[in-house]
């Protein structure tokens, strides 16, 4: 069975090149509808057609519904989705990890850590960095602190932090 992909196929370049053609004649049929006056198109025996109001009101009524849609019931169905602001799952979800080691904690683990691709090429053994300049040139990694962690380090005074 072949695998679902969106690159071209040779059918899927056939139905692109039909709806092109096939736009491109209703744009046609379209604008000769709208601006052609009737008493030509009555000259070709064309007597059948809607009435020259609707070429332009079906237009602007998909404007208006589509402005619609996209300043009312988008937004509105995205704040349906959005948790409450004092829901538990604005803090934490079922992805959450936490990790509340001190931020220190990462930089004492760094010194025996080598992120090279070739191992052969690495210049970690050629060059030891101090812990002051391991501390100040890493990035640590990223991690989602716990709501109470934050809280203490934030707003506990300077003596009572654990």
């Amino acid at each position: 069975m072949p695998e679902h992909t969106p690159a071209p196929t040779p059918s899927r370049s056939l139905y692109g090149f039909f709806m092109f053609v096939f736009s491109k004649i209703i744009l046609a049929i379209y604008c000769i509808w709208a601006i052609t006056p009737d008493y030509y198109l009555h000259y070709l025996n064309i007597y059948y057609y809607p009435q020259k109001y609707w070429s332009t009101a079906v237009p602007i009524q998909c404007l208006v519904a589509l402005t619609i849609f996209a300043f009312l019931v988008y937004p509105s169905s995205n704040l349906m989705l959005t948790t409450n602001i004092d829901s538990i799952k604005t803090i934490q979800d079922s992805f959450s990890q936490f990790n509340n080691e001190m931020f220190e904690t990462h930089y004492k683990t760094l010194n025996n850590v080598c992120i090279c691709k070739d191992h052969d090429k690495c210049m970690k053994h050629n060059y030891i960095a101090t812990p002051k300049e391991l501390k100040e040139n890493t990035v640590p990694q990223l991690k989602e602190y716990n709501i109470s962690f934050i809280s203490r380090k934030l707003y506990l005074p300077t003596n009572r932090r654990l």
